[in-house]
């Protein structure tokens, strides 16, 4: 079945985060992709360095080149994947190709600003959790924690695959049931984090 233009629509989406679902990121710095390449390159160990929790909290968020601090839009269209397996007639797979989504007002980029539910730009807080870390070993974690958020996003979808009314319930389960980022609900730590409702922007 071929898709040509005249199939693809759009959608603008508020998905604004649910009172009680804070939502954590967790940028891979650089720092630990220097430490894997180190370990792949049979390196030898350095000694551990003092951990700096504000230095490991920076380098945790997403940050575009404006300065905002963003969430990765790779996260929603994932959460959107997953909730379709809630739904009748839908698969991930044809999902895949039925959806593409980036930051409303923008060319297609890898990240969405991250706002209050004013518009402003938000700026996150450092948290400090209690993490496991490969087999069994518990660590703390210092990540951005936004209490208050909302991303806006534009979905394009091809409507020979999903409809309108049928992307507007994905995306409210998504936002309902798995949540994006850490701490979200389809994940084994299931701490409800990163849960959102969806609003149709006007």
């Amino acid at each position: 079945m071929t898709t040509s233009m005249k199939d693809i629509e759009s959608i603008d989406l508020i998905l604004r985060g649910m009172p009680g679902a804070p939502l954590v990121t967790h940028q891979f710095s650089d720092k630990a992709k220097r430490q894997i390449r180190e370990k792949h390159a049979k390196k030898a160990k350095k000694a551990k360095e003092q951990r700096d929790p504000e230095a490991e909290f920076l380098a945790a968020r997403y940050v575009d080149a404006q300065g905002r601090e963003c969430a990765p839009i790779t996260a929603i269209k994932k959460s959107f994947i997953t909730a379709a397996t809630a739904m009748d007639n839908l698969t991930k797979v044809a999902l895949r190709q039925a959806i593409f989504a980036r930051p409303t007002g923008a060319p297609a980029a890898m990240l969405v600003p991250i706002e209050l539910h004013d518009g402003t730009p938000a700026v996150g807080v450092l948290q400090e959790d209690a993490v496991t870390i490969g087999m069994g070993t518990r660590g703390l974690a210092y990540r951005p924690s936004y209490a208050e958020w909302q991303l806006r996003v534009t979905v394009e979808y091809s409507t020979r695959l999903v409809s309108r009314e049928q992307l507007i319930a994905l995306a409210g389960h998504a936002g309902w049931g798995v949540g994006i980022c850490e701490g979200r609900p389809e994940k084994t730590s299931a701490l409800g984090w990163g849960r959102f409702g969806v609003e149709v922007a006007s």
